[in-house]
C-alpha cells in the first residue's frame, strides 16, 4: 500500500533544482554519509537500520509525476537498497574511496527509492556502511540525525528517539488556513526584493543547458577558527562573515555598490522543526549595499541583518513565487526560474562538530576543479567545514568572473576573516589596497594556480 501527496515547500524547492540539471550530471544532487560498524553484529545493524526506515516516511518515499506537477509516494514497507561485500579492508581510507564512486551513481528522479547502502564486512563482523542519499529526500541536517538515531538504536536506547514532522505532515501544514498569513508575508518579500532589482549583471541559463564554468578552491584550517573568532567578536554567525567578505569580493570585481545574494536556508529554527527528517533547504535572495568607505564591523554586520531577514521568508512555495516574479514583470528569457532568481547563492554546510583552530598554521592551497559544473547560476560558493578545515569552493562563469577575478575574491575573503579580527575599524575598500602581504601562508598559499578557459 502506498499514498500520494502533494509536495512540501522544500520538496519542490528540490525537485525544480534537480530537474534542471543536464544529462550527466544527475549525481550532483547526492549526498553521502560513513558509519563506522566496527563492534556490532550484523544483526543488530540490520535490525536498526529496519528501525530507522519505520520511524521515517522520507525512506520510504518514491516520486511521480502528473500533468507535470511532481507528488510524493510514501510506501508502508519497502525492501532496503542495502548491498553487502565480504572483505578484508586493509586500507584505512578505503571508506573514502567507496563514498566518493557511490557518489557518482545517480538516482533516478521517478519510480524508486532515493538513498542507497554498502553494508561491509570481514569475515561476517561489520566494518563500515557507506550510505548515498538524493536530495530530494534529505538534507545534511537530517543525514546527521539519521546517524545519531542509528547510534541510539544500536546501543539500545531508540525509545528516547525524537521524530519530528514528516514530509507528507509539512505539505498539509503549509497548505493549510493558519499557514496563510507566513506564506503571504513570503510573497510580500519576494516582491520587495523583485522590486530592488536582481543582480543584472550575471548571466542565466536555461534549464539542461550547459556552459563554460570554473571553480576553485581555497582550503585553510585556520580560516574557519578566524571566521568563529569574528563571529563572535561581532555578535553574529561564521557564515555571516564569511557571506560578507564574497559579497564585497563580488562587488568590487562587478564594479556595483548593491549585490543580490541568496543564501541557503535549512528553514529548521523553529523547535518543533530540528528533529524533522527531510529535506527543507531552500534558497533565499536579499539585496544590500556594499559600502567601501564602511567599516569590516559595519559591513559585517550589515550583512548578517539582510541575511537574518532573508531567512525569516524562506520556507516558501517556489511555483507560486515564480508565478509573482512574472507578474512583476521579470522575464528570465528561457524556461528556468531557478537560475534567473537565485543568481549568486551561498550555502555554509558544517559536516561534523569539531571545531576549527584560529592558531592552526598548516598552509592553505589553493586549486581549479579540472571539470567543472557547466550549468546553473553564473556565481556560486559553498563553504564546507569537515574535521576542523573549511572548504571555499567557487563556481563562476568566466565571461563574468574570469580566473583572476576568482582568485582576487578568495584573497578578498581570507584578508577580511583576518582583519574582521585584529582591526575590524578598518574600512573596506582598505581589503583592496596593498594588505596581501599581511597574509599567512595558513590562510592564502604564497603560490598560486595557473588556469586556463578552454576555447569554446
Amino acid at each position: 500500500m502506498s499514498a500520494e501527496e502533494p509536495l512540501s515547500h522544500g520538496q519542490l524547492f528540490s525537485w525544480r533544482e534537480i530537474e534542471r540539471y543536464p544529462p550527466g550530471w544527475g549525481h550532483e544532487a547526492n549526498l553521502a554519509s560513513t558509519w563506522d560498524l566496527r563492534g556490532l553484529s550484523e544483526a543488530r545493524v540490520d535490525q536498526a537500520l529496519e528501525r530507522l526506515v519505520q520511524l521515517h516516511e522520507t525512506l520510504r518515499t518514491t516520486y511521480g509525476t502528473r500533468d507535470g506537477v511532481p507528488f510524493q509516494r510514501v510506501h508502508e514497507e519497502v525492501r532496503l537498497p542495502v548491498e553487502r561485500a565480504d572483505r578484508q579492508v586493509a586500507d584505512p581510507t578505503e571508506h573514502e574511496r567507496v563514498k566518493r564512486e557511490r557518489l557518482t551513481i545517480p538516482f533516478p528522479m521517478t519510480d524508486d527509492l532515493n538513498w542507497r547502502a554498502l553494508l561491509v564486512t570481514y569475515r561476517g563482523a561489520p566494518m563500515y556502511l557507506s550510505l548515498t542519499f538524493s536530495h530530494l529526500i534529505v538534507d545534511v541536517w537530517s543525514i546527521h540525525h539519521l546517524q545519531d538515531q542509528f547510534k541510539a538504536l544500536v546501543a539500545g536506547q531508540g525509545a528516547a528517539i525524537e521524530t519530528g514532522f514528516t514530509p507528507r505532515e509539512l505539505a498539509r501544514r503549509q497548505r493549510a488556513e493558519s499557514w496563510q498569513p507566513r506564506q503571504a508575508a513570503s510573497e510580500r518579500y519576494w516582491r520587495d526584493v523583485l522590486a530592488g532589482g536582481l543582480m543584472d549583471r550575471l548571466p542565466t541559463l536555461p534549464a539542461h543547458a550547459e556552459k563554460e564554468r570554473l571553480e576553485l578552491t581555497l582550503t585553510s584550517r585556520r580560516l574557519g577558527g578566524l571566521a568563529a573568532l569574528a563571529g563572535q567578536a561581532h555578535g553574529v554567525t561564521p557564515p555571516a562573515v564569511i557571506m560578507a567578505f564574497v559579497a564585497a569580493g563580488l562587488a568590487r570585481r562587478l564594479d556595483t555598490g548593491r549585490v543580490t545574494m541568496s543564501l541557503m536556508s535549512s528553514n529548521r529554527f523553529a523547535q518543533e522543526d530540528q528533529h524533522n527528517i527531510g529535506t527543507m533547504n531552500q534558497l533565499i535572495p536579499f539585496v544590500t549595499a556594499v559600502d567601501p568607505g564602511a567599516t569590516l564591523a559595519e559591513h559585517i554586520k550589515r550583512l548578517h541583518w539582510a541575511g537574518a531577514k532573508a531567512y525569516r521568508h524562506s520556507c516558501y512555495d517556489l511555483d507560486r513565487v515564480a508565478v509573482t516574479a512574472a507578474l512583476a514583470g521579470e522575464d528570465p528569457g528561457h524556461d528556468c526560474w531557478v537560475n534567473h532568481l537565485f543568481r549568486a547563492w551561498f550555502n555554509y554546510v558544517r559536516v561534523d562538530r569539531r571545531p576549527a583552530d584560529p592558531a592552526d598554521q598548516t598552509p592553505a592551497t589553493l586549486a581549479w576543479t579540472p571539470l567543472a559544473q557547466s550549468y546553473g547560476q553564473a556565481f556560486r560558493v559553498r563553504v564546507e567545514v569537515d574535521d576542523g578545515e573549511t572548504r571555499v569552493l567557487m563556481l563562476a562563469d568566466p565571461d563574468v568572473l574570469p580566473p583572476e577575478a576568482m582568485i582576487d575574491i578568495m584573497r578578498t575573503l581570507a584578508l577580511g576573516l583576518q582583519l574582521a579580527v585584529t582591526d575590524p575599524q578598518r574600512v573596506l575598500k582598505d581589503l583592496w589596497n596593498g594588505h596581501v602581504r599581511d597574509l599567512p601562508e595558513a590562510l592564502f598559499p604564497r603560490e598560486l594556480p595557473e588556469r586556463t578557459v578552454r576555447a569554446s
